[in-house]
């Protein structure tokens, strides 16, 4: 398989496919092919896609190789297996399918009886890595034979660090199981599928060194793992103390040379030159005096006297002049000239064919570098440091990939909270959408619910939010919708992704950029549909009196008016816009509940609302001003709304109290168990029989009316079933039997969190448990839950039972395991 793109790993691939990219001054794919030739296997086809023109004219038909090579060449991206079904003519009997774009040193022959010994349609190789994430995982049992598939997991997903190398060995009929002329892969869609079908997968589980090289830092790596031996490949030149040593180099007088280093043929290293653990191809010329350490030089580049460049690549046919300084982890691409006594900063990535002008400081491009290049979206958002890694130049570069992924003439929806960052941050991606030709309807400051409930009913094909993280005050949020108001699918956000580490999106025409519309009846229309979907009739009758806590967000500019037209006594607090208050702390959070506590009981209140700065989420306290927890609302406010409503399906969280599904079966309801992230809440509401869903922290979907959680619906809808049931929360707290809801979390580095996993799988294969989201195992009447953080290094346990010592006795148990497993 060597149609890869090599997206991540541009700009060394702009003009270059992925399998082509030299290692130790070898293209990957020649590595690959040598590994087949060790194992005696000389008949190839390659299966081509990108710039498939480079490939054939290297490769030829593999006579200097002494293969035989075949070329299939794809006019489309039909995926990995789709591309395999291309050369159905070629495969009779059983069939290596290989990576051209990883590096292994795997023994084939073993993995080959491997498969012959089981006797299945297909085995995977599989190797068991830190971080599994970015790759499909795999649990086998004890007859090898695998069990459990999925590719890419959430960290909520890992069950196993034991990952798909993308190697196989497979029977021709395989291929009947591929349909013909569509994108179809092997880990997305045809091994879930033959699972379902209980078709005989294999694993063969091996520790041999693989990489595959996914994005620049991988490809620094293996360049470093090659140059300690920690992998075996093919060098060419005479080797003497660290050296190897190209046919016709000529070294200068006091040149040195520290750790490992390769010099291809036809080097001139000049006088007092030191190079120390780097890779420099053929027909290079490194000048007098200069220092190179940890760097990866391709074939034809002249870097100038007295130079220093450390953990750099200069790709082919580039010129370095004179007394030029490159910062740490630059990507200088193709026929790239850097004019003397420049400086290049680090993290920077510069392009083919660019003219960097005698005495420059280049300070462009990813300069923010570490964080985006491994992963820009969590689930569909954007976070990073406000000004620093969401900088100005991050969002329009943000705004003109997203754009670019719209297309031009299209419309998007845009919208922010009242922090000066955010409207910087809200410009700045404005002006990179118009840039794509994509015109913005701009709604300026607005509540979360009133964006996504806009998005139903507008031309837009998306829209985006910017606030400040309500978590953290230093960090910037950039929330992403689908045109139906939905979270951004994974699918598109993987596209923006791309679009965005690539850099080459398209500009468009000067008559073509786009406009900014201003729509207008946005708030109106959302209060007259609101109030058509609520009983208003009851809460007038009802009168009830009521505190609410604004919180400082965007739910001032509308919630009052609706509150009083429904004729309520209102006192609220803190309902004003105050751009520094919308991110409350830890303690910010229970020192306002506190203060809404005091006033309700002051005031006599009903009941008392704090609404968080988004609008989303809500929280209460009774008229005795007992502060109520997140899982306890969720179960009150269940049965609250069961009195009256029968959905024929609810939706929670699997991290959600059993008092909940409980409730679901008195009432012969289905209880539908997501992934403890809003976004599969969300999705669940796609089913038109989700009538109701709710999570453990503070938020209720009421698909009648918005699809999505919404603070102000929420507290309208509560104050409505109350007044229905003629019941007080307190009445109806104290007439619901309570459980013990205990929370713990364990410190986890990132490396062992697979690890973690794969033991916890493990250790629970055999007992009652939901694997939805972490692992939740069932022990009598009660449960643990252990879920990684999606963000943080640590993992939460969760435990509920009948009584609180029970539920804290499982927390510490498996705290306990967990610590262990991490140094296991």
């Amino acid at each position: 398989m060597a149609g890869g793109l090599g997206t991540r790993l541009r700009p060394l691939t702009c003009n270059l496919p992925k399998p082509m990219v030299p290692v130790m001054n070898r293209p990957i794919l020649e590595h690959t092919i040598q590994l087949l030739k060790k194992h005696e296997i000389t008949d190839i086809v390659l299966l081509l896609f990108y710039l498939p023109q480079e490939i054939q004219a290297y490769f030829g038909d593999g006579t200097k190789f002494g293969m035989n090579i075949e070329y299939v060449r794809a006019s489309e991206d039909f995926g990995t297996a789709g591309a395999v079904k291309l050369a159905e003519k070629f495969i009779d009997d059983t069939c290596l399918v290989v990576s051209g774009d990883a590096i292994t040193d795997i023994d084939l022959l073993s993995f080959i009886d491997s498969h012959n010994d089981q006797g299945g349609l297909i085995t995977l190789a599989l190797s068991q890595e830190t971080n599994p994430s970015p790759f499909g995982i795999a649990i086998t049992d004890k007859n090898h034979r695998i069990t459990r598939f999925l590719e890419k997991p959430s960290w909520g997903q890992i069950f196993s660090d034991t990952v798909n190398m993308g190697i196989y060995v497979m029977e021709p009929d395989l291929l009947q199981h591929i349909p013909d002329g569509i994108e179809y892969y092997f880990a997305k869609d045809l091994f879930p599928k033959l699972l379902r079908e209980r078709r005989d997968l294999f694993g063969f589980v091996t520790d041999c060194y693989w990489k595959d090289i996914g994005d620049l830092r991988t490809y620094q790596q293996v360049h470093r793992d090659a140059l300690e031996n920690l992998l075996r490949l093919q060098i060419d030149g005479q080797f003497k103390d660290g050296l190897w040593r190209g046919k016709n180099c000529k070294i200068g007088k006091g040149a040195k040379f520290d750790g490992s280093v390769i010099l291809g043929e036809n080097c001139k290293i000049g006088n007092g030159a030191i190079l120390q653990n780097s890779v420099i191809g053929d027909d290079c010329e490194i000048g007098p005096n200069s220092v190179l350490r940890n760097v990866i030089i391709w074939n034809n580049v002249m870097v100038g006297a007295d130079c220093e460049l450390t953990n750099n690549v200069v790709a082919s046919h580039s010129a370095i002049g004179d007394r030029v300084f490159v910062d740490e982890n630059v990507f200088i691409s193709e026929r790239t000239s850097i004019g003397s006594e420049s400086r290049i900063n680090a993290n920077v990535k510069i392009w083919p064919h660019k003219e960097v002008e005698f005495g420059s400081i280049v300070n462009a491009s990813l300069v923010w570098g570490d964080k985006w290049q491994r992963e820009l979206f969590t689930n569909s958002r954007v976070t990073g440091l406000a000004n620093f890694e969401v900088s100005p130049e991050f969002g329009a570069k943000l705004g003109a990939a997203f754009g670019a992924w719209l297309g031009k003439h299209n419309y998007v929806l845009v919208s922010r909270d009242a922090t000066p960052a955010a409207r910087m941050i809200y410009r700045a991606i404005i002006s990179g959408l118009m840039s794509a030709g994509v015109h913005v309807e701009n709604l300026q400051v607005m509540p979360i619910p009133i964006v996504r409930y806009t998005l139903r009913t507008t031309r837009d094909r998306g829209g985006v939010h910017i606030r400040r993280s309500p978590y953290e005050k230093m960090l910037m949020d950039v929330l992403f919708f689908a045109e139906d108001g939905r979270d951004f699918p994974a699918g598109a956000t993987k596209s923006v992704e791309r679009l965005f580490h690539r850099e080459d999106f398209e500009r468009v025409e000067f008559d073509d950029v786009g406009d900014i519309d201003y729509p207008v009846r946005i708030i109106q229309s959302y209060v007259q549909d609101f109030l058509d979907h609520i009983d208003t009739r009851v809460i007038e009758s009802a009168k009830p009196k009521i505190v609410i806590d604004y919180s400082f967000g965007a739910a001032t500019q509308v919630f009052p008016s609706i509150l009083g037209s429904l004729d309520c006594d209102v006192i609220s607090l803190n309902a004003f816009l105050d751009p520094k208050k919308l991110t409350r702390t830890t303690r910010g959070f229970q020192l306002a509940l506190n203060q809404l506590s005091k006033i309700v009981k002051s005031t006599n209140a009903d009941i008392g609302f704090l609404i968080d700065a988004g609008a989303e989420k809500l929280f209460c306290v009774d008229e005795k001003g007992e502060i109520i927890s997140g899982e306890r609302l969720a179960v009150l406010i269940t049965k609250l709304f069961l009195k009256t409503d029968r959905p024929a399906k609810m939706a929670a969280p699997v991290c959600g109290p059993s008092q909940l599904d409980t409730l679901a079966k008195e009432h012969n309801i289905e209880l539908i168990c997501t992934p403890d992230d809003p976004g599969s809440l969300i999705q669940a509401t796609e089913d038109s029989e989700v009538q109701f869903a709710l999570d453990t922290k503070g938020g209720f979907i009421f698909p009648e009316f918005h699809f999505a959680f919404d603070g102000m619906y929420g507290v309208v809808k509560i104050l409505e079933l109350l007044s229905k049931a003629g019941l007080t929360l307190r009445a109806l707290n104290l007439d619901t039997p309570k459980r013990a809801y205990v929370e713990g979390q364990v410190p986890c580095p990132w490396e062992a969190k697979g690890k973690v996993m794969r033991q916890l799988d493990k250790y629970s294969e055999d007992m009652n448990r939901e694997l939805i989201d972490g692992v939740k195992i069932f022990q009598n009447d009660a449960w643990v839950l252990v879920l990684p953080d999606r963000e943080k290094a640590f993992y939460h346990v969760l435990a509920d039972a009948q009584n609180e010592a029970k539920a804290k006795k499982l927390v510490k148990e498996f705290e306990q395991r967990i610590l262990e497993w991490i140094e296991t």
